[in-house]
């Protein structure tokens, strides 16, 4: 296939940082540690409600009906709150253990590190994350992977968040690149598929669970290294 991209453009969170891993072992780890064990008698359970606040908060947060100060505390807010706690200092504890210790955790999709080896030879690779920069670093750095790429584009540095297309338009100006020559790679169909497709960005859906897209991606792929066959 004649090459056509020049510049790709990834997700970081569930696209390339395995999040539910390294989220739900921070999560039990925080349980052990804040002995959480007489009101969590499911850890399993506790992480799938750590999840529906946590991704609730973040749609807030992407229509801009919080900021990045109310979003971090408010998800346990929120969480212990279910589990009939209303300690605020503990609330806080939680907060700062889950930002301090689930950054530094590596766990990466599968083939990630391959797949990145493999485009950083020919490609101009960047990360375009709804994420907090310094939170997104230090998952780059500590899971290995800032070396592959040239910038960090993230919300709360630009002002726009995904699906947002000035986000987009600001990342392509931002490094000189064409929109004919460059791909977005995501994990969310309304923030990244969508959010691309309307700033006339050539979309890759990672849709690992195979499960039925809503919306048409330019690719879809289940596995990472799917993506070399078109790159």
């Amino acid at each position: 296939m004649e090459k056509k991209y020049c510049h790709i453009f990834f997700d970081l969170d569930r696209t390339l940082w395995d999040f539910w891993k390294n989220s739900a072992e921070t999560l039990i780890e925080m349980v052990n540690k804040f002995s959480l064990h007489e009101i969590v008698h499911d850890s399993s359970e506790f992480i799938e409600r750590y999840n529906y606040y946590n991704d609730r908060l973040w749609d807030y947060y992407r229509l801009g009906r919080i900021r990045k100060i109310q979003l971090r505390p408010e998800r346990f807010r929120l969480l212990l709150k279910e589990y009939g706690i209303t300690d605020r200092k503990l609330t806080g504890e939680l907060s700062r253990y889950y930002l301090n210790i689930s950054p530094a955790k590596t766990a990466l999709i599968p083939h990630a590190l391959e797949l990145l080896e493999y485009l950083v030879k020919d490609y101009s690779l960047y990360i375009l994350s709804n994420g907090f920069y310094d939170v997104q670093l230090t998952k780059m750095i500590n899971s290995g992977i800032s070396r592959y790429f040239r910038k960090l584009f993230t919300s709360d540095r630009i002002g726009y968040a995904k699906p947002d297309t000035r986000m987009f338009e600001y990342a392509i100006k931002s490094v000189n690149a064409r929109k004919e020559e460059s791909l977005m790679v995501g994990d969310n169909e309304i923030v990244d598929i969508e959010g691309a497709r309307n700033a006339h960005i050539d979309q890759v859906l990672f849709n690992p669970e195979g499960k039925i897209a809503s919306l048409p991606a330019t690719f879809e792929i289940n596995d990472l290294l799917e993506l070399k066959q078109w790159l």
